[in-house]
């Protein structure tokens, strides 16, 4: 047989000894933490100090000079990143039932929901006698429903607060002034949409047209006690929401005449009308 042969043989042999050697030394290091390095006796967690081999304590790597080489700094309030989509509106501040939608400043979707926006241009179509095509007259231009659709899920009492909160703040906010009270004979509650960052939905005026919230029969329920600091007997505010349920709302933006007396398609196009500069929220 040629050397070669020979010399590939040994080369295999010293690259299983030099494997064999390092699984070694790692279960001699493992043994080692598992008897000296604060995992005491357990046997149940002897795997875990051999998983551990060569994480840097704290998992987090460090360079000569002590700093660490993993950092994530943001000079902004979370507010200014807060890029879900919410729909608010001022009320949600004044009344205790809402209160668990305060930190968030408004109905927050938990996650990202389907959401179906148009745009239409009408325009009126003559047809003249014997020509081959129709004369269309500009009419109007407007921005359709927006339908918005999402996922809500209830895990604990917060969150179930969260969903009757939510709830309630809808069933509001597609009711008029009327009977008694302040600001009788006005219509609902203009709302204002925010989602996306600042060039898809800010600081739009919105009417809410109509929801739905489905209550299926195929999940679990969660008994919550919406305000227990208030009430005065165990029990009393008993409600169930489900752990899981889908939320749909449809919107229409709503501008007033001053607002619309007051739009300029150049800066429109410009997207001065549509960032947060001008507070305008045309979309």
């Amino acid at each position: 047989m040629s050397d070669s042969f020979f010399g590939d043989i040994g080369e295999g042999i010293a690259d299983v000894t030099s494997a064999i050697g390092e699984t070694i030394s790692n279960v001699g290091t493992g043994i080692s933490n598992f008897l000296t390095g604060g995992v005491g006796t357990d046997p149940s967690r002897l795997i875990s100090a051999f998983r551990a081999q060569g994480i840097p304590p704290g998992a987090e790597q460090r360079y000569s000079d002590g700093s660490s080489n993993i950092s994530a700094q943001f000079s902004e309030a979370i507010k200014d990143k807060d890029w879900r989509v919410k729909l608010s509106h001022g009320m949600i501040y004044d009344e205790p039932v809402f209160e668990p939608m305060v930190g968030t400043g408004g109905m927050v979707w938990p996650y990202l929901p389907t959401i179906t926006m148009s745009s239409t241009a009408n325009y009126d179509s003559s047809s003249p006698a014997h020509s081959n095509y129709p004369i269309l007259s500009y009419k109007n231009s407007q921005v359709d429903d927006i339908q918005i659709q999402g996922a809500f899920t209830v895990q604990s009492q917060d969150e179930a607060r969260y969903w009757l909160a939510m709830m309630h703040f809808l069933r509001t906010v597609t009711k008029s002034y009327f009977g008694q009270g302040a600001n009788l004979g006005n219509p609902p509650p203009i709302c204002t949409l925010n989602g996306y960052g600042d060039f898809v939905y800010k600081d739009v005026s919105v009417v809410v047209k109509s929801f739905n919230i489905g209550l299926g029969q195929d999940c679990d329920y969660i008994s919550v006690q919406l305000n227990p600091s208030q009430s005065s007997k165990a029990g009393q505010n008993i409600s169930y929401v489900p752990t899981m349920s889908t939320v749909s709302v449809t919107v229409a933006p709503v501008y007033s005449r001053g607002k619309m007396k007051n739009f300029d398609l150049s800066k429109f196009a410009a997207g001065t009308l549509v960032t947060a500069p001008d507070k305008k929220g045309f979309i």
